[in-house]
C-alpha cells in the first residue's frame, strides 16, 4: 500500500487568499458606544457619594459620641491616694554608715571540700584574693563557700567580678558586718 505524496501536496499551493472584510462598521458601532458612555459617565459621577462626604460623615458622628463620654478615673484616682508619711528621712538617718561593712565575692559553693579547694586555687591563678569558709547548717549537712575579697573599694570589687565572668564563673556579692 503505497501511496504518493507528491500528488497530494500539489493542491496546496492553488488555495485562494481570504476575502477581507471592512473595519468600518465595527468603528462605527464602537464610535456610538463610547459617545453613549460619555453621555451618561457625568450623570453617574453626580450620584455617587464622595469618599470625602462619608469621611465627614463619620467624624461627626464621632465627635458627637466623644461629647457625650465621662471619664471618672479622676475621681477614683482621688478616692484610692496613698499618703506616703514624711519619716522616710529619719529611717535613713538610722542606718549605720557604710564603713562598718565589708564586700566580699561568693565565687562557688561546694559540698566537697576537694572542689572547693580547686576552685580556690584556680581563684588564685587568676591573681585573686580567694579563701574557703566552711558553714554548718545545723543539720549536719556542711558547705564550703569560695569567697574572694574583702574589698577595700568599689573598683577592686568590679574587677574581680569581671575577672570571674571573663572564666565563666558565676559570683553573688556578699555584704557583711566587720
Amino acid at each position: 500500500m503505497s501511496q504518493n505524496y507528491a500528488k497530494r501536496n500539489s493542491g496546496r499551493g492553488k488555495q485562494q487568499p481570504a476575502k477581507r472584510t471592512s473595519g468600518l462598521p465595527a468603528f462605527i458601532l464602537g464610535t456610538i458606544f463610547g459617545a453613549i458612555l460619555a453621555s451618561l459617565l457625568p450623570g453617574l459621577m453626580e450620584k455617587a457619594p464622595t469618599a470625602t462626604a462619608k469621611v465627614q460623615d463619620v467624624t461627626e458622628t464621632v465627635k458627637a459620641e466623644a461629647s457625650e463620654l465621662q471619664f471618672d478615673f479622676y475621681t477614683l484616682l482621688k478616692k484610692t491616694e496613698i499618703i506616703v508619711p514624711n519619716n522616710a528621712s529619719e529611717e535613713s538617718d538610722d542606718e549605720p554608715p557604710e564603713e562598718n561593712f565589708t564586700y566580699l565575692l561568693q565565687a562557688g559553693s561546694f559540698k566537697i571540700a576537694n572542689d572547693a579547694e580547686s576552685r580556690r586555687v584556680k581563684l588564685l591563678l587568676l591573681n585573686l584574693n580567694a579563701s574557703v569558709e566552711l558553714i554548718d547548717l545545723g543539720n549536719g549537712e556542711k558547705w564550703h563557700r569560695v569567697l574572694v575579697g574583702p574589698f577595700e573599694d568599689a573598683s577592686s570589687m568590679a574587677y574581680a567580678r569581671t575577672k570571674l565572668s571573663e572564666n565563666q564563673i558565676d559570683s553573688l556579692l556578699l555584704k557583711r558586718k566587720i
